[in-house]
């Protein structure tokens, strides 16, 4: 599991990336809006390890432990149009 909070001045947001076998999940979460989970599926362990460090990377890459709220926002959009587009949403 790779775990990382961004601090904005509005809110604190969590972003949890981890996987199983067969899927990768990336988890996000602040107190003030619930968590969003967004979930792929795929065939292996070897797959999953995959996704999960090119996840990675590209958090590392593109956010920062304080940001404005309206980077962060940002930013998160264009995670989850251009990497994110074909993978499950669910809200909690």
């Amino acid at each position: 599991m790779i775990q990382t909070n961004i601090i904005t001045p509005e809110n604190t947001y969590q972003l949890v990336v981890q996987h199983t076998t067969n899927q990768i999940s990336f988890g996000i979460f602040t107190p003030a809006f619930g968590q969003t989970t967004f979930r792929l599926f795929v065939s292996d362990l070897a797959t999953a390890n995959y996704f999960t460090q090119y996840l990675a990377g590209i958090l590392a890459l593109t956010f920062q432990k304080h940001m404005s709220n309206v980077n962060f926002l940002s930013q998160l959009q264009k995670l989850i149009n251009k990497q994110l587009a074909n993978w499950q949403v669910t809200n909690q």
